[in-house]
């Protein structure tokens, strides 16, 4: 039988204790500014728009640590509209605004480009 590593054993049970007090505490939804929405269409779309507003200048100066998922946000809407409409305002191209057939949707999004 093999002898067991007791100060190894002693060391990874400190860990665990110091550390589970400060996971139990963690709230994912304070760092989420979309977490209030319900719909998961309207989440994703907040999340495309918000999450990137969040971040500080010299975060979106490092563009390879805090990478743009605006794009990624607005493929998991599953409305085609919203789709649309998340996709260019993401993007800011004006032309993908008249692929948008709801009139006021496509109104906002002229806006917002602008």
């Amino acid at each position: 039988m093999k002898k067991l590593n007791v100060p190894g054993l002693l060391g990874l049970i400190m860990g665990l204790v110091l550390m589970v007090p400060a996971l139990s505490q963690a709230d994912p939804s304070k760092a989420d500014p979309c977490a209030h929405h319900k719909d998961l269409d309207q989440m994703n779309l907040c999340r495309a728009f918000e999450i990137d507003k969040a971040k500080t200048a010299e975060q979106k100066k490092n563009r390879y640590q805090n990478k743009n998922h605006s794009i990624y946000y607005c493929s998991l809407i599953k409305d085609r509209e919203l789709q649309k409409f998340c996709f260019a305002v993401a993007s800011q191209t004006q032309s993908g605004c008249a692929n948008i057939v709801d009139a006021k949707l496509e109104k906002e999004c002229n806006a917002k480009i602008k």
